[in-house]
């Protein structure tokens, strides 16, 4: 059975780092959230190619949950990679610098918690590919009020020098090796991390993603089931770690 679904309101939302730098993520919220409730917040973090509909639309499915939702901009605003080679052009220089890609989480983070009608203690974040390493990235710095992070067909590399989560990994996605795997497993288990690591059989990457076979490339691939399990099981776990 599905969950119950509520009207909601949406609409681009700007912000700035603490650069000045200015982003337009897509806000989504229940519509008849009240003037002085306070609901959780989840950040949901986009792909290669910047933040698109696919994104917003898990933003305003989350809201519809009862959650306040952010699609973030990572690239800044009107930034987005329109064609393969724009996107990990804008890509290259974050996942090179993951410092200055902190920043800009913090910034998402930083926008989320201070609207008026998010508890800002309560702070979960989604993401997918690219998004999925931000999520753990999040988790991973401890920033402030992430109770839980979510990680689709996301690469699992550690911060460089960096002295809870669930995974959701495609089982034969040629992306994330065995040698990737055994490294973040040893990674969580030396933090004590609460952390799962879900291989859906069968799944490329990008198994999440409607058109992801449209990329033309053999080893991403959309797959029905391992999309609709993988979502099912991270409603239930943010459901359990925010409400």
């Amino acid at each position: 059975m599905s969950p119950p679904s509520v009207p909601i309101i949406k609409d681009h939302l700007k912000y700035r780092d603490d650069d000045g730098n200015i982003y337009e993520g897509w806000h989504a919220r229940p519509k008849s959230i009240k003037a002085t409730e306070k609901l959780p917040g989840v950040l949901v973090i986009h792909a290669f190619a910047g933040c698109s509909e696919f994104e917003m639309e898990k933003a305003e499915q989350l809201a519809k949950l009862g959650y306040i939702a952010l699609a973030v901009d990572l690239y800044g605003k009107g930034k987005r990679g329109n064609t393969k080679e724009e996107g990990f052009a804008l890509l290259r220089p974050l996942m090179a610098d993951r410092e200055e890609l902190a920043k800009r989480l913090k910034a998402s983070r930083d926008c989320l918690a201070t609207l008026v009608n998010v508890d800002a203690i309560k702070l979960g974040v989604i993401g997918y590919c690219f998004g999925g390493l931000c999520a753990l990235d999040m988790a991973r710095r401890n920033m402030d009020g992430i109770r839980a992070a979510v990680s689709f067909h996301g690469t699992l590399k550690p911060i460089p020098g960096a002295d809870l989560t669930p995974v959701h990994n495609g089982e034969v996605d040629p992306h994330i090796d065995q040698e990737q795997k055994t490294g973040f497993y040893e990674e969580m288990r030396t933090r004590k991390a609460d952390f799962q690591f879900i291989d859906h059989s069968g799944a490329l990457h990008g198994f999440t993603e409607p058109h992801a076979d449209k990329m033309g490339e053999p080893t991403v691939a959309y797959h029905k089931k391992a999309a609709k399990r993988s979502w099912m099981m991270a409603r239930q776990f943010l459901r359990e770690m925010l409400l």
